[in-house]
């Protein structure tokens, strides 16, 4: 077989092989894994197929390459998924439509568990973030960090870093495409939809708070209807 054929089969099975070893040693965030040399001595291979597998690895956020120091086992994060979004919901703009979908299915079936479980404390958060949303209503800036604010301490609640990684997945996409507002008369609507959904989390009214929720929603399809990236 061809040298240049043989090589991305050879740097696949490399990078599964230092998968495994990161599994097998029970490694951590954080932990260095063994030097350039060394793993090439040991899988047999040449460093080039070290250097191109450790690049795979990086590309999928599995390993954090830091010149002068070596390899470096990551946190497990959905940051390759933020790499690929933006190319795939241009791409294919359903796409989007369908991962906010997903969205709406996600919030709205743990918003009642986030109402049980919201402390006053993060409570406090979100009075606090309402009252700088109020003082800069008419602010198109500060409204997308505000609101990604909102639905950030709603969700912290829940204690699932996963679930928070998707979150920031939507959010990243909602950044993707042209989604400005049209006006301030939508960044009043939005202002309202989330104060709703507060005074409802504050009544301890899970039923209220999904209404309230959905109905922001329907506000944000609307304003997406047509956007691309």
């Amino acid at each position: 077989m061809d040298a240049n054929l043989r090589r991305p089969v050879l740097s696949e099975t490399v990078r599964k092989h230092i998968q495994r070893y990161i599994l097998e040693k029970k490694l951590k965030p954080g932990d260095s894994l063994p030097p350039e040399a060394q793993l090439a001595a040991d899988l047999g291979v040449g460093r080039s197929s070290i250097r191109e597998a450790m690049k795979s690895l990086q590309s999928l956020g599995i390993v954090r390459v830091q010149r002068g120091e070596g390899f470096f086992v990551r946190k497990w994060n959905l940051d390759p998924v933020l790499e690929t979004l933006s190319y795939g919901i241009c791409f294919n703009p359903a796409a989007f439509r369908e991962l906010l979908q997903i969205r709406i299915w996600l919030e709205s079936a743990t918003i009642g568990e986030v109402v049980a479980r919201i402390t006053p404390r993060e409570i406090a958060e979100l009075d606090t973030i309402m009252q700088a949303w109020k003082a800069r209503s008419d602010s198109k800036a500060a409204f997308a960090d505000l609101d990604e604010q909102f639905h950030n301490v709603l969700y912290q609640t829940l204690e699932n870093d996963t679930f928070a990684s998707l979150l920031r997945v939507f959010w990243r996409a909602f950044e993707t495409v042209n989604a400005d507002l049209a006006g301030d008369a939508d960044l009043e609507i939005e202002f309202q939809a989330h104060l709703a959904i507060f005074e409802a989390i504050k009544r301890r009214d899970a039923v209220l708070a999904q209404e309230k929720l959905l109905a922001s929603f329907t506000n944000l399809e609307v304003r997406l209807h047509g956007t691309s990236c």
